[in-house]
């Protein structure tokens, strides 16, 4: 297995080609039989950690609902921040080879049939019990807290990547790139936003008092300081409050991951929620948080996030990587991003005016920008869930390759991206192109280039 891919190479360091290939063949019924999502290809063990710690209290946003619990008269109070370490782990043979895909399978699919707007009770009964036998008992191939493993002495560091998940997913409908990346030599941050874009998530308050934040509709809200006559007509409003969450998210996490990072983070009187018990001193050293180092990727609106992240002060990225990003939600964009940027994106998203927007802002960028188009893919591709579902499912809303080949083109761009100085493997990936505008925009499973001029 190990042979299907590159080792991690040390930063600044000349780059083997990447190579990666697809030991994995895609059961034409998902996983409806295996029960456990693809192995990752990469030479390490990966390990997976869930960590809940406390942050300032805060209410951001200025609307008011009537399902998420706050304290005060708007907007959504967040006083923990909620992710999943992905990182190369030592094999523990005491610990079982795989790790529970949802956990809180019942209530998220709930949240996912509620997302979908299904009423009627029959056919949403007959919904949930679908949607629950396909993912209940499913796992992803991870060791659950495993030691992580000490990076290679040329190396120094674990580099950091932080990653941000679309409206209506979580942090665990990514499992497979994150894990991918993990077995790369990459620790990855997947941040569960607990802002109203996800089906359901749970929040544990530092007294042990918990409360579930559940799928948000802008129709379902009100924003008091604005008239009667002006309310928003749209979700852009709400996901601009959004945004501002997940800034606020994505800052903890780095910095919560300095602190494990530094051996700090036990100081003073926060305490560990969802990992208290979890010997934080073996990470001491191990990842690389510091100024300009660390990366930001997120897919659909998780895009969006990494680069408004990228545009702001508070930010200071090594590179952000935008899988699908939806731009639309940054308009007016006046920001400057002086990181390089890797965007990879599904055929689906090219067609759409989000692309345009993508490439406009592309041009703004004063770093290196690669973008890239994976033919016959769709937007939820880069998620886990056509690994899940059985083939025809995917073919049913437009994906036209195997849903597992979507994923080794992906990540052999954003591993040749984040090894330094490997920028003449970027322009060399991938058949060039000018415009990307009719379908098909090109032979299923191609990756394409965007040219700039």
């Amino acid at each position: 297995m190990t042979d299907s891919t590159t080792s991690r190479q040390p930063p600044g360091s000349t780059p083997a080609a990447p190579k990666v290939s697809n030991p994995y063949t895609h059961s034409r019924f998902g996983t409806l039989f295996s029960r456990q999502l693809p192995n990752y290809t990469g030479s390490y063990q990966v390990g997976v950690l869930d960590v809940e710690y406390p942050i300032e209290n805060q209410t951001i946003g200025s609307f008011k609902h009537r399902k998420l619990h706050t304290s005060g008269q708007a907007g959504i109070e967040i006083d923990t921040v909620l992710f999943s370490l992905f990182y190369p782990c030592q094999l523990d043979q005491t610990r079982p080879d795989g790790t529970v895909w949802f956990p809180r399978a019942s209530p998220t699919v709930n949240g996912f049939l509620k997302m979908a707007g299904i009423e009627n009770s029959l056919i949403r009964a007959l919904a949930y019990v679908g949607a629950l036998s396909a993912v209940h008992g499913l796992t992803f191939p991870s060791h659950q807290r495993a030691p992580i493993l000490p990076p290679p002495s040329e190396l120094g560091k674990w580099p950091l990547i932080i990653f941000s998940h679309g409206v209506g997913c979580s942090r665990l409908m990514y499992t497979h790139i994150c894990g991918e990346l993990a077995s790369r030599g990459y620790v990855v941050a997947a941040v569960e936003h607990r802002d109203g874009t996800g089906p359901s998530a749970k929040i544990t308050s530092e007294d042990g008092k918990e409360r579930d934040v559940d799928f948000l509709r802008w129709t379902d809200l009100d924003w008091p300081d604005r008239p009667a006559d002006d309310q928003p007509k749209d979700d852009n409003t709400l996901r601009h409050d959004q945004l501002k969450i997940r800034m606020v998210e994505m800052e903890s996490t780095i910095d919560i991951i300095r602190k494990i990072t530094d051996g700090t983070l036990e100081d003073g009187k926060g305490r560990l929620l969802a990992s208290r018990t979890f010997d934080w001193s073996t990470w001491k050293g191990l990842v690389e948080v510091g100024k300009g180092k660390v990366c930001l990727a997120g897919h659909s609106f998780g895009g969006t996030a990494v680069i408004a992240a990228a545009a702001n002060p508070r930010f200071d990225p090594h590179s952000i990587i935008a899988l699908d990003p939806a731009v639309e939600r940054l308009e007016p964009f006046n920001g400057t991003i002086t990181c390089p940027l890797l965007s990879v994106n599904s055929e689906e998203f090219v067609l759409s005016e989000d692309y345009q927007r993508l490439i406009r802002i592309s041009r703004t960028i004063q770093n290196e920008k690669h973008v890239f188009a994976i033919a016959g893919s769709t937007h939820p591709s880069f998620s886990d869930v056509f690994l899940i579902t059985p083939s025809f499912v995917g073919s049913m809303t437009g994906l036209s390759v195997p849903s597992y080949t979507v994923f080794p083109p992906t990540v052999q761009a954003i591993e040749a991206f984040l090894n330094d100085g490997n920028a003449g493997t970027l322009d060399s990936l991938g058949s060039p192109i000018d415009v990307m505008l009719s379908k098909p925009i090109g032979k299923p499973g191609t990756l394409l280039r965007q040219v700039f001029s």
